[in-house]
């Protein structure tokens, strides 16, 4: 997608009296997902991306603002699982970091199965009174769909598998869900989703949430909390939409363990 920073970074692309008239950047950014292979369990996804008809049934407003210049059909969600080496059908759970168009779009494969879908219970919540008031804003009503197996996540942090660490860390959305995994070889990974949609935010001190950050406090908090977290397990992190991390990832091999 090309998206103005400003969603991004608080100030980005403001005017000021120095400079009344900026040029307006737009970053081109990615949309990431992961899939877990776990020892027990089998394969589970985090986040599932936009739906396949994405251009017909989001909003034109959303399209004009965050249009996706590259959405061909090995980007679906079912093909990108099938590059992987992974059938939608060998799913065994998704965890789902908050239920924007964005990242609960492919969750249309999972209707009517019995594959559990965690989602943070706040996050179930705003996307049903988001609709239900038609203040949806990120919020698309065809994904909150009654067929699928919803398992919601009441703490502020939950061991969901041995190894596998949820955290609810508000600021974007009220109920964002990020994942913590734990390799046997290549350490610790955070995927922040997108209480980071680019690296800046988080390496760069001063830097807050863009017009995207609903809960300025909220962030903060959870920002403090990550920057502890990360330090104590010298944890990789996979921001939601950089696209360097995902390039760089995929020249590592794109797979560790």
């Amino acid at each position: 997608m090309a998206v103005d920073d400003g969603y991004f970074i608080r100030g980005c692309n403001a005017a000021a009296t120095s400079n009344p008239h900026p040029q307006y950047d737009r970053r081109n950014v990615a949309i990431l997902a992961a899939v877990v292979e776990h020892p027990k369990v089998g394969p589970i996804l985090f986040d599932a991306g936009c739906r396949q008809n994405a251009r017909e049934e989001w909003p034109e407003r959303a399209w004009d603002l965050f249009p996706m210049t590259r959405y061909e059909e090995e980007h679906h969600l079912d093909r990108a699982l099938e590059a992987a080496g992974y059938g939608v059908d060998e799913i065994k759970a998704v965890v789902i970091s908050h239920l924007h168009l964005d990242h609960a779009g492919g969750l249309e494969h999972f209707r009517g199965t019995n594959v559990p879908i965690y989602a943070h219970e706040l996050e179930i919540k705003e996307h049903y009174y988001a609709v239900a008031t038609k203040e949806a804003g990120a919020y698309l009503p065809i994904d909150l769909n009654w067929e699928l197996n919803w398992q919601p996540i009441h703490r502020e942090e939950t061991e969901l598998l041995d190894g596998v660490t949820l955290r609810n860390m508000p600021g974007h959305s009220p109920g964002l869900l990020t994942m913590q995994l734990e390799t046997r070889n290549s350490g610790h990974f955070v995927l922040t989703s997108d209480h980071y949609h680019v690296r800046d935010l988080f390496e760069q001190d001063g830097l807050v949430q863009g017009w995207f950050g609903n809960d300025l406090y909220g962030w903060s908090r959870s920002h403090r909390w990550m920057k502890q977290l990360q330090k104590r397990y010298d944890a990789t992190m996979v921001y939601g939409h950089d696209v360097s991390v995902f390039e760089h990832l995929k020249a590592q091999g794109g797979q560790f363990d």
